[in-house]
């Protein structure tokens, strides 16, 4: 069995690709699973109440299958999804979202691929776009020329499929102890430490109280308020110890501008031992990053990743990278 040690080499948290095509997005993450979602369009309104949206994502590997989700809202009962008005399939929301696996996935996506319209109740979907998602699933996976892609299909048997990567595991320190505690004097130390004793580019001082909370190991997690919107709040992250203060060290960085980390809506998960951010690229989140780390004694190492480029009225954030916590 391996020992701790060996699993301490964090994984490099490269990423996965994002594209967009015509009125979808779609990426793959570093396990190479897939998920495409669809926006809303370019000469579209974006509905007060929100829009109605769907996905497709598809498990890597020769086996690998389709999952479909779509928005039904309050619709009741058994709902039709019809593709250019053609009935494919037949399901009941739950949570006012219907899925749909295994053969009515695989029937979907067939019509999906050559389609213009999905519609589902009162839902109307484009599909502008898709078939070149469905590609760029096919090509991210493996699957071009064989008989498992969806659009760049071929004669190639289905154990041409490339098997997924294996799951990076990533050390990590469960939380435990009393978080330490920040006078007025250790506040102006972190402050000057983290140039958030300056003021921001609304002219305001960053003010509020500055967060703390017990990592483990006689280390505390210090968020330090640097700044905020009318819906980002950022902080600049400190490790606590023997009464002394250094900036956290996080291995990713979206900025990646190798100064102090910014984290933005930063939040600690003690339960599940996680440092979690949501950057919103606008006040109802349809677009944005959002991160996971763990601590693993040393520094903090990206579990997950989930981004959306596009400000077009999906809060289904793509997933771009994973890794396996594992705890002691």
């Amino acid at each position: 069995m391996l020992t701790f040690a060996l699993l301490l080499a964090a994984a490099d948290p490269a990423t996965g690709a994002f594209q967009t095509y015509g009125d979808w997005a779609v990426a793959c993450d570093n396990l190479k699973v897939c998920e495409m979602t669809s926006l809303v369009s370019d000469e579209g309104d974006l509905p007060d109440d929100g829009p109605l949206t769907a996905s497709i994502s598809r498990d890597p590997g020769p086996q690998g299958g389709f999952e479909i989700a779509v928005d039904a809202g309050k619709a009741p009962g058994s709902l039709t999804l019809a593709v250019d008005g053609k009935a494919v399939a037949q399901g009941i929301a739950k949570d006012e979202v219907v899925r749909f696996r295994d053969a009515d996935a695989a029937r979907i996506v067939a019509a999906v691929a050559n389609g213009t319209a999905l519609s589902l109740g009162n839902v109307k979907i484009s599909l502008k776009g898709s078939s070149a998602a469905l590609r760029f699933i096919d090509a991210g996976q493996g699957r071009a020329g064989t008989v498992t892609a969806a659009v760049a299909q071929g004669t190639k048997p289905a154990t041409a499929v490339p098997a997924p990567p294996a799951t990076p595991r990533v050390a990590a320190l469960r939380a435990s102890g009393t978080p330490a505690t920040v006078n007025a004097a250790m506040r102006k130390q972190l402050e000057k430490l983290s140039s958030c004793e300056d003021y921001t580019d609304d002219g305001e001082k960053a003010e509020g109280a500055i967060e703390t909370f017990a990592l483990g190991g006689g280390a505390s997690l210090a968020l330090v308020p640097c700044g905020s919107g009318a819906y980002n709040v950022n902080t600049v992250p400190f490790v606590l110890r023997g009464g002394k203060a250094e900036v956290a060290d996080i291995d990713y960085s979206s900025d990646g501008s190798g100064e102090a980390p910014m984290l933005t809506n930063a939040w600690w998960d003690a339960k599940a031992s996680v440092l979690g951010t949501h950057a919103k690229g606008r006040g109802i989140g349809d677009c944005g990053e959002s991160a996971s780390y763990v601590w693993d004694g040393k520094a903090f190492h990206l579990i997950e990743l989930r981004r959306m480029d596009e400000c077009r009225g999906s809060i289904n954030w793509l997933r771009t990278w994973t890794a396996e916590p594992v705890y002691r």
